[in-house]
């Protein structure tokens, strides 16, 4: 029996719902990070911050309705220009040499930089140094107080210099249209925002700074910098969980991304470079806070090497790295019978899950009893030891504190230790080995294979194994 064809069965069927064109508009938005919802949550799961959706939080409405495609305007033919005859790019002193070293020799005319770090670290002061310096010289430096009043920063630069320039002009103000504004008028030769998560943008949804807030403001900034050519400095904020306001955030808008590291409650600090488009970012500045501001140190390892105990177990140096920068810095253990059942395992200035690696290769690799020990690691100074060559330097400290035996006051170590209790070879050697020559060191372990070069005065010894190394630096 054949099929009866009617001019129905002929017709095309309507499209099912979901091909329609139709989309149901996200009724709720978080207010910190812009992600949207369907229906209201008490945590955002994109930000993980709670209470932060809220309905119609002042995103567009998606539209409603069939989608039409319409045609792309027609855009204007535009001319280049061949890299050939491109020139370099200007470089302007920012008044510190420490921050010029870093940078390559300055802030390159309508950069953009961004200074991160700890609250309290002392980037303020760092750019406070650097405005009067400029100002004095005669430069015009215009500082966008966000976060603090004129009077305020006022009392602050003259701590750090007794007469405040004409040439520093301050700008109490956090809409960014207006900064923006500010900056196309007047011009100066080098604007600071202190800070960037201060801003805020009509152009954008969420409190001051929130993802949208940071973003959208630090993009109105950076384009009335590229088209003033005027170098720009932004101050970014990063907190202990790296919250919203950190460098990442706008790390593909500015051109060169600086961190200053350290220890609020110690006086070293170390400016290095993320990300910079004009230059390498190999060079290091180590800073010392003091009440004139952040001074330069010239002999990083002796500043570290100082206050050294003389004999105490559990105290090694190490050979360490800090860009192309060799440093030498004390390594400190304390070990302690468990007065509880699981032992404590804290570090300071030190990785803890590397430490937790270092103890299990010493007990499994070289047969030291730490199972029922409480272990205590510090990086004396203040800096923190994140490179893998430190990982020799601490286990000898370990071991050290152990035993009870302290090491030759006069050797060092550096190596990375695998988890089979091999040593291997670190970048630099020859480096760490002139340093720890120019220091009066008369010993030095290092991994076999290292190929350090003799130096006067400076007996190398190559080992192989962890095991071999704390038989050598122990004399066992």
């Amino acid at each position: 029996m054949g099929l009866l064809c009617t001019k129905e069965t002929l017709a095309p069927h309507p499209p099912a719902p979901y091909d329609t064109g139709m989309t149901k508009p996200a009724a709720f938005h978080c207010t910190s990070c812009g992600a949207q919802f369907l229906r209201w949550t008490g945590r955002c799961t994109e930000c993980g911050k709670w209470s932060t959706v809220a309905e119609g939080a002042g995103a567009e409405s998606a539209p409603t309705g069939r989608r039409e495609i319409s045609a792309a305007p027609a855009g204007k033919v535009a001319s280049f220009a061949s890299l050939a005859d491109a020139s370099a790019a200007p470089t302007r002193t920012s008044g510190h040499a420490e921050l010029d070293r870093v940078l390559g020799g300055g802030f390159v005319a309508g950069s953009v930089t961004l200074l991160g770090g700890e609250p309290g670290i002392g980037k303020s002061t760092l750019l406070a140094q650097c405005a009067v310096t400029l100002a004095a010289s005669g430069k015009r430096v215009l500082y966008v107080t966000g976060e603090e009043s004129p009077a305020q920063v006022a009392l602050r630069l003259k701590r750090l210099s007794a007469t405040l320039p004409n040439e520093l002009a301050f700008l109490d103000a956090t809409d960014a249209a207006t900064i923006a504004a500010t900056l196309r008028e007047t011009t100066p030769d080098l604007m600071i925002v202190d800070s960037i998560q201060a801003l805020r943008s009509a152009e954008a949804t969420g409190e001051a700074g929130s993802t949208n807030q940071v973003r959208a403001c630090g993009a109105i900034v950076a384009e009335a910098a590229k088209s003033c050519n005027i170098p720009v400095v932004l101050v970014g904020q990063v907190t202990k969980d790296g919250d919203l306001a950190g460098p990442r955030l706008l790390e593909h808008l500015v051109d060169t991304v600086l961190m200053l590291e350290g220890d609020r409650d110690h006086r070293f600090r170390i400016l290095r470079a993320l990300k910079h488009r004009f230059g390498p970012t190999d060079d290091v500045a180590v800073l010392a806070m003091s009440e004139a501001g952040l001074s330069a140190v010239e002999d990083p390892s002796a500043e570290l090497l100082r206050d050294r105990p003389v004999r105490i177990p559990g105290s090694v140096v190490a050979c360490l790295m800090e860009g192309h920068r060799p440093m030498l810095m004390e390594l400190q253990a304390l070990v302690h019978h468990a007065g509880y059942g699981t032992p404590v395992r804290r570090a300071t200035g030190f990785d803890a899950s590397r430490l937790g690696v270092l103890i299990a290769v010493l007990v499994r690799r070289a047969n030291v009893k730490l199972q029922d020990r409480d272990v205590y690691a510090n990086a004396a100074g203040g800096l923190r030891a994140d490179e893998p060559a430190a990982d020799l330097g601490m286990c000898l400290a370990i071991a050290s504190a152990v035993s009870d035996i302290p090491l030759d006051r006069q050797t060092a170590a550096f190596g990375e230790i695998g988890l089979g209790g091999e040593l291997r070879p670190v970048p630099f050697p020859d480096l760490r080995a002139k340093e720890a020559a120019r220091h009066g060191f008369t010993t030095l372990l290092v991994p076999k294979g290292s190929g350090i070069k003799a130096l006067s005065g400076l007996v190398i010894l190559e080992v192989a194994t962890l095991r071999e190394a704390i038989g050598k630096a122990l004399g066992q």
